[in-house]
């Protein structure tokens, strides 16, 4: 029996409308249970859900466009009809592969399949109009009138970014929300190597390329899923971006290190700082470090776990704890027993990914960004205490908000320096290295660190 792709699509679309979900949630949750239905079948429902929920705030604004006076009021409290209408303009104006009139069709038989039968003449005459629009080059003139429409990305947010960023940064930064992006993986190499990776992935037709920021990562296209590529099972890569890799690799880390990751799950950074605890002293003698790897949730610490299995690493040590709550057993402990590295790689707005999740735009606000900065503060502080002296702190997130970022490390510096300024004494806390990486600038995800070093 055929699969009714565009009927999956609106149960989708429909649920992460109604619960106020994340698309990547609900889709994975969708498609795993369609494992091994047809590929063409699953590209298709990824694309449309995932364009549709991207492009939402421009769809609307053309539904508003098109409908006609007195049509758009009877409509509005149906959201059914808006997903339908949604859906079938978005196969018109961004799905070339399929023909308008079929787009079309489609989108009327799945109202009158589910019971809106009244409805199909007005679905119809929309959708007919705007592929006329399309066909005559009209419709893109009516998206560029206005900044929300053009980029689908809420006013306030297009604002923000060119006060803070300039407008041709800022057009930058929301056009690449639509490029076509490389799935960023790193290769485990307490398994395997970069290039043995790469000529397994190769040999399956995947189009690889070597990572532009750091050795350890390859970019990836062309293939199906994840969990389906070669060497997933057996621990040979996760998935993890360039700019995260490339961060845990400035901390300084060293074989025989003690470290600590306040924010770990997934685990990725967790998993690397092993690797780079693990490696031979002078003499050429095994030297293993220790990490330790803690989350707020049983839920967030079974993730790591499981990629930690998987990457064949089963002695990293794994916590549930908040790290928003100072942890006094390691306060009280001698400077000596505390931590060589501490990871925090705080919760953030996640605007440096509005690319790989098309909807973080939909539910972030001023407000929330706020709330943020001074949690991520919190939690720097906390982990200064757990820092040796000549220790290490990497402060990190996926934000290219700088109230997150390095307006968060500068207020943390006055508090814990300010004793130390008008004095002779060294300062306690200082920055070591420092960096901010732009969507569509610097060939990467946004992304922020800073390596802080505990001096005294």
């Amino acid at each position: 029996m055929k699969m009714d792709t565009r009927k999956i699509s609106f149960d989708i679309l429909k649920r992460i409308e109604v619960e106020d979900a994340y698309v990547g949630d609900v889709l994975d949750s969708a498609l795993r249970t369609m494992q091994f239905s047809d590929k063409r079948d699953r590209a298709f429902i990824t694309r449309l859900v995932e364009g549709v929920t991207e492009r939402k705030i421009s769809l609307d604004f053309l539904i508003g466009k098109f409908s006609k006076k007195g049509k758009s009021k009877k409509q509005e409290n149906k959201i059914d009809i808006q997903i339908i209408l949604r859906m079938g303009i978005y196969q018109i104006r961004y799905m070339d592969s399929v023909p308008d009139n079929a787009s079309v069709s489609e989108m009327v038989s799945l109202a009158k399949s589910l019971g809106y039968e009244g409805m199909a003449g007005y679905i119809n005459g929309l959708l007919r109009n705007v592929a006329r629009a399309k066909d005559e080059k009209k419709l893109d003139s009516f998206l560029v009138s206005r900044m929300d429409a053009r980029y689908s990305t809420p006013q306030w947010l297009c604002d923000f970014l060119m006060k803070t960023y300039g407008k041709d940064v800022a057009r930058t930064i929301l056009e690449d929300q639509y490029a076509e992006h490389d799935t960023v993986v790193r290769v485990n190499t307490l398994k395997t190597s970069v290039q043995e990776l790469k000529e397994l992935f190769e040999k399956k037709g995947i189009t690889v390329k070597v990572g532009v920021l750091t050795e350890r990562c390859l970019r990836i296209s062309g293939y199906d899923s994840i969990r389906r590529l070669p060497g997933y099972n057996d621990g040979l890569f996760t998935v993890q971006d360039e700019t995260s890799t490339y961060t845990v690799e400035h901390i300084g880390i060293k074989p025989g290190d003690k470290v600590l990751d306040v924010c770990a799950a997934p685990g990725g950074k967790s998993l690397l700082a092993f690797e780079l605890t693990s490696g031979t002293d002078k003499e050429g003698n095994p030297v293993f470090g220790t990490v330790c790897s803690r989350d707020i949730s049983e839920n967030k610490i079974e993730k790591i776990r499981e990629n930690a299995e998987r990457l064949g690493i089963t002695s990293i040590n794994l916590e549930i704890s908040d790290a928003t709550e100072l942890d006094e057993s390691i306060v009280s402990l001698p400077d000596e027993d505390k931590f060589d590295a501490v990871i925090a790689d705080v919760p953030c707005s996640g605007l440096g990914i509005m690319g790989r999740k098309n909807d973080i735009k939909y539910h972030m606000t001023p407000e929330i960004m706020q709330e943020l900065s001074e949690q991520g503060l919190v939690i720097l502080r906390n982990a200064s205490k757990y820092v040796k002296p000549q220790g290490r702190i990497c402060f990190s997130t996926c934000t290219i908000n700088p109230a997150e970022n390095g307006d968060t490390v500068r207020r943390f510096l006055e508090e814990v320096n300010h004793s130390a300024v008008d004095s002779d004494k060294a300062l306690p806390y200082s920055i070591i290295e420092e960096r901010t990486f732009l969507q569509g600038i610097d060939g990467s995800d946004g992304f922020y660190y800073c390596i802080l070093s505990r001096n005294i």
